[in-house]
């Protein structure tokens, strides 16, 4: 479903060739952030994890992740796509802790505009309730035991859940009173 990651304010690593993904849920579509694009001057850095050879990164997998909506007495009746973009860090035991406007990149400059409010307070409303199988560092005895499907823990020696931020973006629209909201994967967000 939705995935990116990065250890809250310590590492992270994009997964090898990360597939783009796009979902669309009612009227929702997520776009989960790559990490990798400059942050902001002055903005706290997101390592890397460094993997060994006999080291598969699991990424989280949303167990509950139910999509921003408007509030049924929004009084929007137009809106052209508008994007809202946020860094969701989620602990070692795959539960949100927090989730943080990120507006440090064009494409998710509007979610800072007050007149936007509603959008950002609909998406971390949202995101308040989603839940994953944590993120892990999957240790295996050889590198050759590792499995040929990337972000398995199969037959690990051990498995340490690691806490990640995931980057988000979300475009609302609202044609004739009816709200959508797209959201996925962007290229490059630290």
């Amino acid at each position: 479903m939705l995935l990116a990651l990065g250890l809250t304010g310590c590492a992270s690593q994009v997964p090898r060739e990360a597939p783009q993904q796009t979902q669309r849920i009612d009227s929702v579509d997520q776009r989960m952030l790559e990490t990798g694009f400059g942050a902001a001057p002055g903005a706290a850095a997101v390592q890397s994890y460094q993997m060994q050879p006999q080291q598969v990164f699991r990424m989280p997998q949303p167990l509950q992740a139910p999509t921003p909506q408007l509030p049924a007495d929004s009084p929007r009746r137009s809106l052209s796509p508008t994007t809202v973009c946020v860094r969701v860090v989620l602990s070692a035991q795959g539960a949100v802790e927090r989730s943080a406007l990120l507006d440090d990149r064009p494409d998710c400059s509007a979610g800072a505009q007050p007149e936007m409010a509603d959008l950002l307070q609909a998406v971390q409303d949202a995101v308040a309730q989603w839940r994953f199988v944590p993120a892990a560092i999957c240790t295996y005895a050889d590198p050759a035991q590792r499995p040929a499907q990337d972000g398995r823990c199969d037959d690990a020696q051990s498995v340490q859940e690691v806490p990640v931020t995931l980057a988000y973006a979300f475009t609302f629209e609202v044609r004739q009173g009816k709200a959508s909201v797209q959201s996925g994967r962007v290229s490059g967000v630290r």
